[in-house]
């Protein structure tokens, strides 16, 4: 039983370190910046209400008390 969970551990050290080698890959994170350069490419050609367009003269806040 000794030898059965010496290699039951060395196995999982050698699979988690390979996720996390892989999850720690540059790729990943340049797909996710091209996803985002797409999305902003959208928004710019998306009409906006003119509600939401125009800034009031004036504007102001309300806070609502809990009590």
């Amino acid at each position: 039983m000794g030898h059965f969970l010496k290699t039951a551990v060395l196995f999982f050290l050698a699979v988690g370190s390979a996720m996390a080698l892989w999850a720690c890959q540059p790729g990943g994170e340049a797909a996710g910046n091209e996803t985002m350069k797409s999305e902003a490419v959208v928004r710019q050609h998306t009409v906006r209400p003119p509600i939401d367009r125009e800034q009031p003269a004036r504007f102001e806040t309300a806070t609502f008390a809990l009590g």
